[in-house]
């Protein structure tokens, strides 16, 4: 009937866009209605969602294995005591602010086909491993105070924390709710002699902490 010819013509089509290769791999090396295996022949939807399922299969599997040679080729140009970046989200700094915490990798691990990096800041040592592609070269542009550092006289940090102090500049990375003009050392970022930013009483103007 007009139904089952509507089926045909969906299957020739869906066969047609697959690799003829998988066809004839499928068709050839992997005996699908050999009776040892089945108990009864496939119908033609069954046999098009076994090509497919080979087809999808081989394509991820050559992704996968690309992304592997790209994260070893990239981690390659990473060793101990280069200077890299960690990105700083957008939560924990100004539109002005830096977006990225420099950082010294002091480890380098390989593990289940992942290489990781341990990392210091210039407040503490990171509590977060870090893989490949949360890392930015800064080889270049790596600050002299971070490559000055007592790296086991470091205390233990969390990112968030780094980033926080890194975009205030201080050694608090204190922001305050101050109801007045922050004109008196009853603001915390005032008795810490650091300016308010718009992380501060970002709502409200009239501050006369900001920096100009």
């Amino acid at each position: 009937d007009n139904r089952d010819d509507f089926m045909d013509i969906d299957i020739i089509q869906l066969v047609q866009r697959l690799s003829d290769q998988v066809v004839t791999r499928v068709l050839i090396d992997q005996p699908i209605l050999d009776p040892s295996t089945v108990d009864q022949p496939l119908t033609n939807h069954e046999l098009i969602r076994e090509i497919a399922t080979i087809n999808y299969l081989d394509t991820a599997n050559k992704k996968i294995a690309n992304y592997r040679n790209l994260v070893m080729s990239q981690a390659a140009q990473f060793d101990v005591n280069d200077c890299v970046g960690v990105q700083i989200h957008s939560v924990d700094r100004t539109n002005t602010d830096a977006k990225l915490l420099p950082c010294l990798i002091t480890e380098k691990y390989e593990t289940d086909e992942r290489i990781i990096f341990k990392l210091p800041c210039q407040y503490g040592r990171l509590e977060s491993m870090f893989s490949i592609d949360e890392l930015t070269n800064l080889k270049m542009a790596c600050p002299e105070d971070l490559t000055r550092i007592a790296i086991n006289d470091l205390p233990s940090i969390t990112l968030i924390e780094a980033c926080k102090l890194y975009v205030r500049g201080s050694k608090t990375g204190r922001t305050c709710d101050c109801k007045g003009k922050c004109s008196t050392k009853h603001c915390p970022c005032k008795k810490n002699e650091t300016h308010c930013s718009t992380k501060c009483h970002s709502k409200r103007g009239g501050c006369k902490n900001m920096a100009i």
